[in-house]
């Protein structure tokens, strides 16, 4: 809450003084204020890339109250008590304000992702919330400013001025393995045949999560929150950047083109409508997780680790993978012929246990 100033007057000593505490107050917005977006690759199509405080803040809130579609909750909820101790009855009561916030939300907007999409392509906390309020209800709007407000001086204690998101941008600036990630991105532009630069281009919102657990990365149109932890290259990181421009890419494939790739795979296996939606993400997975990641760990990369966190994504793309990795070398599309091929290596399903190419 920001309190009106007084109105009495004071003399210079009581304004120095003032000044002082001015500064000490602004010192957390000083410190959350994000820095440019450094555009990280801009070939075949830019993409840039930023530390969000509002993102992470957000999300680890959204963490926190266990209203986060991600896979790194507990890794949150661990780091908090590590730090700050168990959760305060007030800890609780602003929780319970978030998640009311949050289901009204998704219940005008029709979207569990849209708020937190918000927050992490907005420069402030406060830019944010201007923009959310003429979707939430006076309440709600109250309720997530409230816990915001409650949360966020712990919050840029973990941030710690971006240091962890920022050194993952500064280390890009210096990889050669950028050069490879753009061929990647190349070749799935071909993969996807749409033309990525008449869009807006893809925003990266990084934030940091705790080391010696997983990462978690979300896309919301076309902005995708990403985990960094500690001390990551972009070795770590190029195959869920690959995936997530694989969704991007898909995106911008035209409606009809896209009912007629679906159709195409329903007449083929028999009018089951259960493939075409697990290679909604079992193709991505195959990009990221199989392509991209093997060309940049090509030592530690395996077929025997989970590529995806659902057993019917997983054992799809590691059967289509080599589907995948050959029309890229080719310099193929993603059309009816492919959608053949893919479904011929499944051998009758996408649950069917993989083997290596």
């Amino acid at each position: 809450m920001i309190r009106s100033p007084s109105s009495r007057a004071c003399s210079s000593a009581d304004r120095r003084r003032s000044a002082v505490a001015v500064l000490f107050a602004l010192a957390p917005l000083l410190a959350a204020s994000p820095r440019s977006p450094d555009t990280i690759v801009s070939r075949p199509y830019p993409i840039v890339a930023y530390a969000s405080f509002p993102g992470g803040l957000f999300h680890w809130i959204d963490s926190l109250a266990g209203t986060s579609a991600g896979k790194t909750i507990p890794a949150h909820r661990e780091e908090y008590l590590r730090r700050f101790g168990p959760l305060t009855d007030e800890d609780r009561r602003q929780l319970r304000r978030f998640v009311a916030a949050r289901a009204d939300h998704r219940d005008r907007a029709h979207s569990t992702s849209a708020m937190l999409g918000l927050f992490c392509g907005s420069t402030s906390v406060e830019s944010a919330l201007a923009a959310v309020k003429p979707e939430l209800g006076e309440s709600a709007y109250e309720d997530l400013a409230a816990a915001l407000d409650w949360f966020r001086p712990k919050y840029e204690r973990v941030w710690s001025e971006g240091r962890i998101p920022q050194a993952f941008l500064d280390g890009l600036r210096t990889d050669s393995g950028m050069r490879r990630l753009e061929k990647i991105l190349a070749r799935m532009v071909r993969f996807y045949g749409v033309d990525p630069k008449a869009s807006p281009p893809p925003r990266i919102a990084l934030v940091p999560v705790p080391d010696g657990y997983g990462t978690h990365a979300e896309a919301i149109g076309d902005v995708l929150l990403l985990e960094i932890r500690p001390g990551e290259s972009l070795a770590e990181q190029a195959s869920v950047i690959a995936h997530e421009n694989a969704h991007f890419l898909w995106g911008l494939v035209p409606k009809e083109r896209r009912a007629r790739l679906a159709e195409s795979v329903r007449a083929l296996d028999g009018g089951a409508a259960t493939t075409w939606s697990v290679f909604h993400e079992a193709i991505p997975t195959a990009l990221g997780q199989g392509v991209a990641d093997r060309a940049f760990r090509e030592r530690e990369w395996s077929m025997d680790d989970d590529w995806y966190h659902t057993r019917d994504v997983d054992r799809c793309a590691k059967r289509i993978y080599p589907v995948v990795r050959a029309a890229l070398d080719a310099g193929d599309e993603l059309d009816e012929a492919f959608l053949k091929r893919a479904l011929a290596a499944l051998g009758g399903g996408a649950a069917v246990t993989p083997r290596a190419p």
